[in-house]
């Protein structure tokens, strides 16, 4: 399968960011934004650890779902991607409501 360059991509769209994201997302199969997603949640839970557990999951797993959501609305993954971190983000905020009320 032959794909387009990146020099040959303003050929047929609008937008220099959007078009390398459809770009990078065409040549790895949908992996790249999955990817991407994946490692931001992870950098902010590690981020975050030393406000607990709990605050840490809570808060990296509800930016995970908004950020999901967020490329879903751009094309850039599909629902069935998203949606195991939208889940855990419901988890997450979940776990943070319920630990603050202890």
């Amino acid at each position: 399968m032959a794909y387009t360059l990146p020099s040959h991509l303003m050929d047929n769209c609008e937008g220099v960011i959007y078009c390398y994201a459809q770009w990078a997302n065409s040549v790895t199969n949908g992996f790249f934004w999955w990817a991407i997603l994946l490692g931001f949640v992870l950098v902010l839970l590690f981020a975050t650890l030393r406000f607990g557990i709990v605050r840490a999951f809570g808060f990296s797993s509800f930016i995970g779902a908004l950020a999901s959501v967020w490329l879903v609305i751009l094309n850039l993954i599909p629902w069935v991607t998203a949606s195991p971190f939208i889940i855990i983000g419901i988890i997450g905020v979940i776990s943070l409501l319920m630990s603050g009320k202890q």
